[in-house]
């Protein structure tokens, strides 16, 4: 079965429609995250999702129980991706108002699987494995370019988690990702962007024909 592939960082229509041209098969809008150029207001994440059918994945850093709720109301998206340091408890709690949510988690093999399985306790739906960066301004939680830990995601894998893999991939070696890792997903932003914020039809293109033309082996 092929690998499902999201399109992340999306921040107009157009790169929207050419997401879905390409065969993707969602699309993330990063919102109220001031500090990444990628990050567009509500409005743009309606007009987004009216662009195209696909669907979104709503992607927040460290907001509110409330403001994930409004999120969740105004945007109706497939899913919730929490990408900071929210809690199990938060995920609980979305969870039990029928809520999907992706739970973005970095780190050493013991570390991701501790929080795997506390997320996945707490009822995500799905693991996506990243890869973060301190900076003087602070954590950046996604968006670098830096590699996550394929033999530890491929861990979870083996563990039965449902895996998004994440950080770092591209054209280039996207093939390998998933021939080592075996996620169900994979997620990508800056290995397909012209600019920051701004997608390169060719390297989505390019990216999603060669996602797809792999079988995942490991069961769901």
């Amino acid at each position: 079965m092929p690998v499902q592939v999201k399109i992340c960082g999306t921040t107009s229509p157009r790169d929207a429609r050419l997401s879905h041209e390409a065969g993707a098969d969602f699309l993330g809008v990063i919102l109220h995250h001031p500090r990444s150029p990628r990050s567009v207001s509500l409005q743009t994440a309606r007009e987004i999702g009216a662009a195209t059918s696909l669907p979104i994945v709503a992607v927040t850093v460290n907001q509110t129980f409330e403001a994930l709720l409004e999120i969740a109301e105004i945007l109706r998206p497939h899913a919730l991706q929490l990408h900071g340091d929210e809690s199990p408890q938060l995920v609980e709690q979305l969870s039990a108002r029928g809520l999907r949510v992706w739970k973005a988690i970095s780190g050493d093999q013991n570390t991701l699987f501790s929080q795997a399985q506390a997320f996945r306790g707490a009822g995500a739906d799905a693991i996506l494995v990243d890869a973060r960066e301190v900076s003087p301004q602070g954590v950046v939680y996604g968006g670098t370019g830096k590699r996550a830990d394929w033999n530890a995601a491929r861990s979870l894998v083996e563990s039965g988690f449902r895996v998004v893999l994440a950080g770092g991939l591209a054209p280039e070696n996207v093939e390998r990702a998933i021939e080592t890792v075996q996620p169900w997903g994979v997620d990508v932003v800056s290995g397909v962007e012209a600019t920051k914020g701004v997608k390169l039809h060719q390297a989505v293109l390019e990216f999603v024909v060669r996602a797809k033309r792999l079988d995942r082996t490991q069961p769901l």
